[in-house]
């Protein structure tokens, strides 16, 4: 569940101890749900956030850590052709949202679609 506040629901997806990225890099283990959790909660962080206001630095480095990391600690598993699909369409998602959080410019015309697990 996606806490009501963007900040606060960033915040719980970036730094928790169970969030998706303390699994991947700890266990090795991609939890779709958790995933699904924190693309929801930066998505929602970047539809709420006024252009130009001041950012936290925790915030850019975790748009630039999750879209970069998770990449590098998913890439070298052994897959079929339809869960490498998932994992690329994932990867690719997380890509643009840091995008739009750096730019400040979607990539979607009406908001993005939700990630399907």
């Amino acid at each position: 569940m996606i806490t009501p506040d963007p900040l606060e629901a960033l915040k719980e997806a970036f730094q928790s101890d169970d969030g998706f990225l303390v699994e991947l890099r700890c266990f090795a283990r991609w939890n779709k749900a958790a995933f699904a959790r924190l693309v929801a909660a930066m998505q929602h962080y970047l539809q709420s956030a006024e252009p130009g206001e001041h950012v936290e630095r925790w915030i850019a480095e975790g748009f630039w850590i999750h879209d970069s990391m998770v990449r590098d600690l998913s890439c070298s598993a052994t897959r079929s052709a339809a869960e490498q699909a998932y994992y690329d369409a994932a990867c690719l998602r997380l890509g643009e949202l840091a995008g739009w959080f750096f730019t400040g410019e979607s990539p979607w015309q009406d908001g993005s679609p939700p990630f399907e697990a």
